[in-house]
């Protein structure tokens, strides 16, 4: 039996036509069609990307009797290879087949990272949760011979001098139940890491799922115990919910009137604000004047840099020596304010209010208003 027929018989007893084995392999239904008349021979790319359509190793796909009769140069050459393999290594060659693909497996669908958890259990202390969107933790090795080991030894830790930190990688499927585990690995750091302080997850392009398919690129998850601060390459969808940075609300609205003069202004912001390694800056941030841009001397009050409170993302100015009743001021806050995750707030932010008379007095306690 030549390749062609072999083609159209497996094809065949798996159900698929044509057209269905060419959006899974990538290949035109035309070149599969002359492919399976015997028109055209396959190369090392094509038996890959059929292999990888039809859901089954390069041995399996080639079969034996295909390899005891040769029907091309380029497939003697590959079945040639094989017979140097012992038959249990024969499907290791499907992970070097697909190392020689461009872009590792460019024009399909690529395997890619999907969601990023930052765990605290009294039970395992501190763990970060990554999840895939194939099986790249419970690899058959039938597929890819030490696939999971080798995924495993993709994931590095580094502190912020560049110091690799010691680390457990654990299977999904070793900590949880269902479909998720497969596409999991969780990362336990073996050492205690450092609240307020900056760490890096490396994680090898060479990461690979269970269908053939690599991560294609070297991915960085920047972080601190609390929060993530940034990710490479950049995904929107993944980042959206936590590298914006923005004003969110102030217990002083814009063209607020009547304000107390003895009055704090309590600023929240969408992300921490507070971390030691914006703090400093951010203190010199703010700026308070009156109508005749005369400037008031204020003290700027954050929480301590380790609080995990939603007190991280607030600061409030108070006033040293008061605000003087029936005046306008002018807040403003520098468009170089920097969130923890090393965005900055790309605008000047002004809120302009009055004070009321002498006798109004203020709790510092408002209702917040949104800011635009």
């Amino acid at each position: 039996m030549n390749f062609g027929s072999r083609l159209r018989q497996i094809r065949e007893s798996q159900m698929l036509s044509t057209s269905k084995l060419s959006k899974q392999s990538g290949l035109s239904q035309s070149f599969i069609w002359r492919i399976e008349s015997g028109e055209k021979q396959p190369t090392l790319e094509t038996l890959r990307k059929l292999s990888q359509g039809l859901g089954m190793s390069l041995g399996e796909l080639l079969g034996e009797e295909l390899l005891s009769e040769p029907e091309s140069l380029k497939i003697n050459r590959i079945i040639g290879n094989i017979r140097k393999l012992p038959s249990e290594q024969v499907d290791a060659l499907d992970l070097f087949i697909a190392s020689l693909s461009t872009g590792y497996a460019a024009g399909e669908n690529p395997l890619t990272l999907q969601a990023i958890k930052l765990n605290h259990s009294a039970e395992d202390g501190f763990e970060i949760e990554v999840v895939f969107s194939a099986n790249v933790s419970a690899i058959m090795d039938h597929r890819i011979p030490d696939g999971t080991q080798r995924n495993m030894a993709g994931f590095h830790l580094f502190d912020e001098g560049m110091k690799e930190l010691p680390i457990d990688v654990i299977p999904g499927n070793k900590r949880m139940l269902g479909r998720k585990a497969e596409r999991t690995f969780v990362v336990r750091p073996r050492t205690r890491l450092n609240d307020g302080r900056a760490y890096k997850l490396n994680i090898s392009r060479l990461l690979q799922a269970n269908n053939y398919k690599y991560l294609k690129e070297n991915h960085t998850i920047m972080f601190s115990t609390h929060e993530i601060i940034d990710i490479t390459p950049f995904n929107k969808k993944l980042c959206g919910d936590y590298l914006s940075f923005a004003l969110d609300s102030s217990n002083i609205a814009p063209g607020d009137e009547n304000i107390p003069v003895n009055m704090d202004i309590k600023l929240t912001f969408s992300n921490n604000v507070i971390t030691d390694t914006v703090r400093d800056h951010n203190m010199q941030c703010f700026s308070l004047e009156n109508s005749k841009k005369q400037p008031v001397e204020i003290d700027v009050i954050m929480a301590e840099p380790g609080d995990s409170s939603e007190k991280k993302k607030e600061i409030i100015i108070h006033p040293k020596h008061g605000l003087q009743s029936n005046t306008v001021y002018v807040l403003t806050i520098s468009e170089n304010l920097q969130a923890g995750n090393q965005k900055l707030l790309g605008t000047d932010k002004i809120i302009t209010f009055t004070t009321g008379g002498a006798s109004i007095n203020g709790t510092g306690e408002q209702d917040c208003s949104s800011i635009a």
